[in-house]
Order: C-alpha cells, then sequence, then structure tokens
C-alpha cells in the first residue's frame, strides 16, 4: 500500500514539474513582451508586424495610404520596423510613419 502511494505522490511531483516549466516559459515570454511595450512607449515608436508584412507584399506596387491629415497616393519603394516609404505620382518621396496609418488599400 505504502508503495503505491509513493508512486502516485511521485508521479504527480512529475506532473507538477512539467506544469511548473510551462508555466515559467509563460512568464518569461510575457515578461519579455513586456519588456517590447515599455521600449515601444519610451520611444513612440509602435511595432506592427502585420503591418508591416503586408506593407512588404506591396513594394513595388502602387497604393493608396491615408492618416488623419492627408491620402498619399504612390508605389511602396521600402518597408522598415516602423515607417514605409512612398514615392509619389509627382516624383516626391514620402515616409509615413505606422502610427500614422489609418487606411491602406
Amino acid at each position: 500500500m505504502c508503495f503505491f502511494f509513493h508512486s502516485r505522490l511521485w508521479a504527480r511531483i512529475k506532473q507538477l514539474e512539467v506544469h511548473q516549466a510551462l508555466l515559467t516559459e509563460r512568464v518569461d515570454m510575457l515578461n519579455a513582451r513586456i519588456e517590447q511595450l515599455e521600449a515601444e512607449v519610451r520611444s513612440g515608436i509602435v511595432v506592427n508586424p502585420q503591418l508591416q508584412q503586408f506593407l512588404e507584399s506591396k513594394i513595388g506596387q502602387y497604393i493608396s495610404i491615408s492618416t488623419s491629415s492627408v491620402t498619399v497616393l504612390g508605389t511602396v519603394l521600402a518597408v522598415g520596423t516602423d515607417a514605409v516609404e512612398i514615392r509619389e505620382t509627382s516624383g516626391d518621396i514620402v515616409i509615413i510613419p505606422f502610427s500614422q496609418i489609418s487606411v491602406v488599400q
């Protein structure tokens, strides 16, 4: 009887150790995310990987980007982690921070 109890206890301990490792990994991931968000707040640069990826897929294509004050029409030249570079039909090059973009078409 004692052996059976010991085996069950040992199995439960192992199960809890696995659970603890998963929780520790999750806490580490959340801490890294908090640090990233704090850095974004301090710098004013907001990382938007979905927008960056979408705009990267549009390099060389003609698009429309709207901000709160203006709509820019032109060809996507380059995309950074926080801004996009557009060549307007006039030939002017415009850099638009992601934080200012409200609509992309």
